[in-house]
């Protein structure tokens, strides 16, 4: 009888372990990388990296990512990802993005500087991952400001 105690004292710290190493949200390190493609005559894509740290114990899934991108003020793109990807625990980990925009969405950015073959224009990225992990789910807020170069078309 008390090696059946025992085990069950040692399975309720476990389980009070697990939950107490487990409650920490997932992190957004930064969102960086970005590099603008010309595609055709048409538009760009833009790619950049989201590292995202978890601190728990046990691993957590990504759900979501929703962004928006801005470049010089201007909404360009609006990005709504379905990931359902794990992370594991204890380590950091990088999501490759990309996003399309149209020439049209870039007009004005030339139109004063004839001279140029690209330019370096300011970009922002707003918007939320949401994760779960085996004791909470939560958000985390996406606000990155940089630049990336634009090649004329």
């Amino acid at each position: 009888m008390n090696l059946r105690k025992v085990g069950l004292i040692a399975v309720g710290l476990i389980v009070v372990a697990l939950f107490l190493l487990n409650r920490k949200p997932v992190e957004l390190v930064k969102q960086d990388a970005f590099t603008a493609t010309p595609i055709a005559n048409t538009g760009y894509i833009l790619q950049s990296a989201i590292h995202l740290y978890n601190p728990n114990l046990l691993s957590a899934t990504i759900k979501t990512i929703s962004e928006k991108y801005f470049i010089e003020g201007r909404e360009v793109s609006i990005m709504s990802m379905e990931v359902n990807q794990g992370i594991p625990g204890m380590k950091e980990t990088t999501f490759p993005t990309n996003v399309r925009f149209g020439v049209a969405e870039l007009d004005d950015i030339f139109i004063n500087d004839c001279i140029s073959k690209s330019k370096k224009v300011e970009l922002n990225v707003i918007g939320e991952i949401t994760y779960e992990s085996m004791m909470s789910s939560g958000k985390v807020s996406v606000n990155q400001k940089d630049s990336v170069i634009i090649f004329k078309l």
